[in-house]
């Protein structure tokens, strides 16, 4: 520092270009007097001076390459801070008195005289009587202690000291209670707290914004989020080229390229491992080797893999990602029955990582799989797992899920054993120590609630009974999930949980733990395992293991767990439940990696159709066997002689419910929807069949099937996430009109118009224009939507319909509504009916949904396709 000090102006600037710190800092140790000068020159306040100053040097440094003349530094940031100050006195004039946001924490150094000074400032500063009502109201929302202590020190003008010897307190707690009520004032007046220094480095500064930024992954909805990115990213990219800067830039643009649609291209791909490389940023880097190997399937990825992504990541020095690497290589051998292998890169994984890593965690619990097939042999192939690393964290007394990588198989078996993701549903909170009984929190997305709902309850599980125990509640609608009650025992942990997700209710019980440290809530220390198990539900018979959790390190708030859960199915009752259970779940089975073929499951439904006893079975079950002997019928394998190919058959379960002014339906796909589609070679044509999801399409984007508030003129727009891709909604309602169908003629019918924009992949076509006419007494009565980068067009009409009531989505026990795609040509049918089903316990919408093609149109576009393929690849 000492030899910056001897240089002139243009040559600290220079060096400071180049990247020398310390000469910024001279810079700043030289001018900060004049600098701060001449912001009190317009403040009239020597605190409101040093936020200008602070401002001004973050923004010269920022901008220092635009600086011509460099021997004029001094009179530049000086210009600058006269700004800087300009803008704080307008912001604040617009919000509140400069003083009365001033935190003093050197008040006691100040003079009476200098303190009512100071006072008389911040009454001229108010000016108008309304603000100044405004002041005097939002101090008297203060509590009385901070109110009091406040009103004396900016009111009547006494000083720290003089307050301590008024109230006869220590001068710290007068200090602190004049910080906490400034920083009440500045949240009532909408304001934030400085949470920087004048001392910290840019790049510190910089550095957390990033670590800011990243907690929007803790948020449902990304509102807001882009402008954020923007300003993040303008800072780093401001930044003098460093590692540090690279790496900064690898996160911020990841982020991006997940949550922003128009960030997701090559080029920013690109970007993202450049920086990546140079700033040997692992965390980064993973992502980039699943995108990249993610190109390739069956062995030639695991030679990818193994080839050419480790020996890249070795040559590179990023152990973390190559152990990443390995743990994924692990896993597609476990789905190419080298299970050797696969063992054999799950013990690098620990040979590589230390317990903290998540991925240390996940290798853990993949190993659990692997001795359970050494174990199990050939009946293994009967059976469910799921393995995860998880990461929880506390922030601010939050206990938030952060991090759950890992994969499983047929989970369906599992009776959604994930207890910690169940009660993180809420923006990722699973549970604020600072809330009291009966208080909330509203998801961003504004679809789901997290309640303290109870507290002192007693539990009894398996593991013992557990007193003063708290029970915390989700409502509303993530992943199918709409309730969850999540009980936990102060010590212990999560002693009970009870779910409802597709219309089946869930419950686990802790069966046994090991708490070898830790406290509060949820007790976290290395060696803790908490083990559940479900109460399980009639028609299917397990052999099971405890879903288990272990903590592998805790650490600065962090803890990291080992989660595994296993199940194998051995039988089926002979019930109703059973056999429509196992025509569900046996009607195909998987040959080689990723083809499948159907075995035949009728005695199944026979046998169903004989127990049915109530109207709900009885329906069920013919709809259920209609579809599957049409998937049958359909299919070329099954069926040599077929004459319609089956492209797209479905048999859906919802269930339907009421909330207030919404209507919302809830697919019951885990427990008995099925399906078998082939649209391999479907075409433009073959693609209207696809929206036979009608009610999906329009629940999915907006989380309801109807809304009361869908009048004339209303509109909004949401940034959310559907199906893992972050989406912009676009939403509006039209004017009422008249439509006409094959099922007859509708009038002031509500047009209802929106755009999803951010879908990708395999569900696409959830995305884009869409339009739904709904008729009063009736529901939808017509679908409009753009496809193919919206040069095509695809409208489903209602074409039969029985039943009519109240409201725009009438509801009643047989009500029945057919729809048909208009104008299909190529050979192609296309059919999706819904049935209503009433009782006492609710209301069930069947969905019975077709796509075919007639068998010569069918042979002709496949081998036009295959011929297409071979040219290619000569």
């Amino acid at each position: 520092m000492k030899r910056y000090l001897q240089e002139n102006d243009d040559v600290l600037v220079e060096l400071a270009l180049l990247g020398e710190d310390a000469a910024f800092e001279a810079l700043v140790l030289r001018h900060e007097g004049a600098v701060k000068a001449s912001a009190y020159a317009v403040t009239g306040n020597r605190f409101s001076a040093e936020d200008a100053s602070q401002d001004a040097f973050v923004s010269a440094w920022m901008r220092l390459d635009t600086l011509r003349e460099r021997m004029k530094f001094g009179s530049w940031v000086s210009a600058i801070a006269r700004n800087c100050a300009l803008n704080l006195v307008r912001h604040y004039e617009n919000k509140i008195g400069d003083i009365s946001l001033d935190l003093l924490e050197n008040a006691e150094a100040l003079s009476s005289d200098e303190s009512g000074l100071l006072s008389l400032l911040s009454a001229a500063a108010l000016g108008e009587a309304e603000r100044d009502a405004e002041l005097h109201a939002a101090v008297d929302a203060l509590s009385q202690k901070l109110r009091e202590t406040v009103c004396l020190h900016y009111f009547d003008g006494l000083s720290v000291s003089e307050i301590a010897e008024k109230l006869s307190l220590p001068e710290g707690t007068v200090k602190w209670r004049l910080s906490e009520g400034r920083k009440q004032l500045r949240k009532e007046y909408g304001m934030t707290e400085k949470t920087y220094n004048e001392n910290e480095a840019l790049v510190s500064r910089v550095m957390r914004q990033v670590e800011e930024l990243k907690l929007w992954k803790l948020k449902n909805n990304k509102t807001g989020f882009e402008a954020d990115y923007r300003r993040v990213l303008q800072s780093v990219e401001a930044l003098t080229e460093s590692t540090e800067k690279q790496h900064a830039l690898a996160d911020v643009l990841l982020r991006g390229y997940w949550w922003l649609p128009g960030e997701r291209s090559r080029e920013v791909f690109l970007r993202i491992k450049e920086a990546a490389e140079k700033s040997r940023n692992e965390d980064v880097m993973q992502t980039v080797m699943a995108s990249e190997h993610d190109e390739y399937k069956g062995s030639a990825r695991l030679d990818y893999m193994r080839d050419t992504q480790i020996p890249y990541l070795e040559a590179l020095g990023m152990p973390k990602t190559k152990a990443y690497v390995w743990f994924w290589y692990g896993r597609y051998a476990m789905t190419e029955e080298r299970w050797g292998e696969a063992e054999e890169a799950m013990h690098r994984v620990l040979s590589i990582l230390t317990p903290a890593d998540v991925y240390y965690a996940n290798a853990r619990s993949a190993l659990r799989v692997c001795n359970k097939h050494a174990q199990l042999a050939e009946a293994f192939t009967s059976a469910s797992y799921d393995v995860t690393g998880e990461i929880y964290r506390c922030l601010d007394g939050k206990l938030y899920l952060w991090q759950q990588p890992g994969f499983s198989y047929d989970s369906r078996d599992l009776h959604e054993h994930g207890l910690f993701w169940n009660a993180s549903q809420c923006d990722g909170l699973i549970c604020d120590v600072a809330m009291k009984v009966g208080e909330s929190v509203r998801c961003s997305d504004g679809r789901s609630t997290l309640v303290f709902e109870r507290d002192g309850l007693t539990v009894v599980t398996p593991a013992g009974r557990f007193e003063h125990c708290s029970a915390w509640v989700f409502r509303g609608e993530s992943h199918a999930l709409t309730y969850a009650e999540t009980v936990i025992c102060p010590g212990v942990g999560i002693v009970r949980q009870r779910l409802e997700r597709d219309m089946e209710t869930h419950e686990w019980l802790l069966c046994s733990y090991t708490v070898k440290g830790g406290s509060g809530l949820i007790p976290f220390a290395e060696g803790n395992v908490w083990r559940y198990l479900p109460v399980e539900e009639p028609g299917i018979l397990y052999e099971r293991e405890p879903s288990t959790y272990e903590v592998t390190a805790f650490s600065h708030g962090a803890a990291t767990v080992s989660a595994f859960a296993f199940a194998r199915r051995i039988g089926y009752a002979d019930t109703w439940e059973g056999n429509i259970l196992r025509a569900k779940r046996e009607y195909w089975r998987t040959v080689g990696e990723d083809r499948q073929e159907l075995v035949p499951v009728a005695d199944a439904f026979r046998r169903a159709a004989a127990l049915a006893v109530t109207k709900r079975q009885k329906r069920h079950t013919a709809i259920a066997a209609d579809v599957m002997e049409r998937i049958f019928r359909g299919d070329p394998s099954a069926n040599p002689d077929y004459t319609e190919k089956g492209n797209w058959d479905f048999f859906s379960y919802y269930a339907v419910r009421r909330e207030g002014e919404r209507v919302l339906i809830t697919e019951q796909g885990n427990k008995y929807s099925f399906e078998w589609k082939d649209m391999e070679y479907c075409g433009d044509e073959g693609r209207k069949v696809l929206y036979s999801f009608l009610y999906d399409l329009l629940s999915e984007a907006t989380g309801m099937i109807w809304s009361d508030k869908w009048v004339p003129g209303y509109a909004y727009d949401e940034k959310s996430t559907h199906y893992g891709y972050q989406t912009d909604l676009h939403f509006e309602v039209a004017e009422n009109e008249s439509v006409e169908t094959p099922a007859g003629r509708f009038e002031n019918c509500r047009h209802i118009v929106y755009r999803l924009k951010g879908m990708k992949g395999g569900l696409g076509y959830f995305g884009g224009h869409k339009e739904f006419w709904f008729a009063p007494g009736v529901g939808i009565v017509r679908f409009r939507t753009l496809y193919k980068k919206e040069t095509l067009e695809c409208v489903w009409e209602l074409t039969e319909y029985e039943g009519t009531g109240e409201g725009y989505f009438p509801s009643g026990d047989g009500f029945r509504r057919r729809y048909a795609p208009r104008d299909l040509g190529n050979g192609w049918h296309g059919m999706v009916e819904y049935l209503f089903d009433e009782d006492d316990t609710g209301t069930i919408l069947f969905r019975n949904a077709r796509g075919t093609q007639d068998r010569k149109n069918y042979e002709s576009d496949a081998a036009r396709a295959k011929e297409a393929e071979k040219k290619a690849t000569e």
